[in-house]
């Protein structure tokens, strides 16, 4: 695979760019990298679109600010519009799950004209988040976003005891066979570099304070552009409630997929029915 590290304007990402035609972007979530689109890379430049799959900021081989604030979600969503621009794209089809669908979902809202669809893998809208995060059905799901809070802790938690409750967080949530041993390895070799777990916890530090769980949702434009939503119902860390909360956000065209028994780790657990999916949709969007 290609792998280009290109000047995002306030940091250089580094991403995977392979492929010819259209520019689908990958952005994946929490504790992963590009990595975790192993399976859609080439699925999709066969199909005959141009992938690009960053690093997301903080993850990888992109670059890592230090502070807290460096994640806050207008960085997050710049660094998507800087790759963007970098690479001459007035839009692209928009992918992400986990933190990834979060951060398509605000570009979706806020800069429609850069997004030619939207799809999104088991990640809420930011909205449909915060109106759920104090129902006891998905906060009890929640629970690990408290945790993340407390610096140091978090991290301890996490890598310690060769990364016991990360492997456990995410490797044994998913199906046998999800996560071959050298997929593991990959995950938590990226991890164990200085600073990079701090920089993944601190998405939630930045974004998903404590106080926030007590405030008013925040306010984003309604969702116009072409959307799917695939959405694994045998998540361990997010409710049907979620995607219900989330369709309501959705006034553009708007196909929803659920994939019963399916974990949250959907394009790694069963990448040839998502890739069907993806391509899917894609191609919808195109003869339209």
């Amino acid at each position: 695979m290609s792998i280009r590290r290109i000047p995002c304007g306030e940091i250089t990402l580094s991403v995977v760019d392979e492929g010819e035609g259209e520019p689908v972007v990958l952005l994946h979530g929490f504790p992963e990298n590009n990595h975790s689109w192993r399976h859609q890379i080439p699925a999709l430049a066969g199909g005959g679109y141009r992938v690009l799959a960053p690093d997301l900021r903080g993850y990888g081989e992109s670059d890592a600010p230090p502070a807290v604030a460096d994640y806050a979600f207008p960085h997050l969503v710049g660094d998507i519009v800087g790759l963007l621009d970098a690479c001459d794209a007035d839009r692209a089809h928009i992918v992400g799950h986990d933190w990834g669908g979060s951060i398509a979902w605000a570009i979706a809202a806020l800069m429609p004209a850069r997004v030619r669809s939207l799809t999104i893998l088991n990640s809420p809208h930011p909205v449909a988040s915060a109106e759920t995060r104090q129902v006891t059905e998905q906060a009890q799901k929640s629970w690990y976003m408290l945790l993340f809070q407390f610096a140091g802790v978090a991290e301890e938690w996490l890598t310690g005891n060769d990364f016991a409750n990360l492997r456990a967080f995410v490797f044994d949530t998913a199906a046998s066979g999800t996560f071959s041993q050298e997929d593991r390895a990959i995950f938590c070799a990226a991890l164990a570099r200085p600073g990079r777990m701090t920089a993944a916890l601190n998405y939630y530090r930045a974004n998903i304070p404590p106080e926030n769980w007590l405030k008013p949702p925040p306010d984003l434009p309604p969702v116009t552009v072409p959307t799917t939503i695939i959405w694994a119902e045998a998540d361990a860390y997010m409710s049907g409630l979620l995607l219900e909360k989330s369709m309501e956000k959705v006034t553009g065209p708007l196909h929803v997929e659920r994939l019963p028994g399916v974990s949250h780790w959907v394009q790694q657990e069963v990448p040839d029915a998502v890739n069907a999916l993806l391509l899917q949709a894609l191609r919808d969007v195109d003869t339209q």
